[in-house]
């Protein structure tokens, strides 16, 4: 019992009204701090600007790099379709040691999440520390050039 009215006795169980408001307290703040804790990463994003007009293709310096993460479970790298360990290989010479060169990374609308993720994954293994995501449709997978023994891109579905 939390209270003994009417006795003069003392009383010789303890009372743990107040140590279970405590408990539930500390168990309230871990509660809400646990999912703060974990490893975040973290992304500026840019203003929206209006008067800004989108770069066409053609005119995006041959510098910048651009993977992009197929349906076929391949990767394009500017616009050369390889496996993963071979554009990793192509990028960590290319990264190596320069932290402010940005990779701009684009994926098909088919292509699955999983895939996606372990391309992401393989160019920060390769060095790439700056990582730019493209909102605009990745080019028609027929626009792209095998690359060595790379197989052959079929071509997309006809609209129905």
């Amino acid at each position: 019992m939390g209270m003994a009215l009417g006795t003069k006795k003392p009383q010789s169980d303890i009372n743990v009204t107040p140590l279970i408001d405590v408990v539930l307290v500390l168990l309230i703040i871990f509660m809400v701090l646990t999912p703060l804790a974990e490893k975040q990463k973290y992304t500026r994003v840019p203003e929206f600007q209006p008067e800004a007009q989108p770069v066409p293709p053609d005119s995006v310096p041959p510098d910048q790099t651009i993977l992009t993460a197929l349906a076929n479970g391949m990767v394009a790298l500017n616009k050369q379709v390889m496996t993963l360990e071979e554009a990793a290989s192509k990028l960590e010479p290319n990264y190596d040691g320069r932290p402010s060169k940005v990779l701009f990374f684009n994926a098909e609308d088919k292509a699955k999440y999983g895939y996606a993720m372990r391309a992401l994954d393989m160019a920060h293994g390769a060095g790439v520390n700056t990582i730019g995501l493209m909102t605009d449709p990745p080019p028609v997978s027929t626009e792209l050039a095998p690359a060595g023994d790379a197989p052959p891109i079929p071509p997309p579905p006809p609209p129905p």
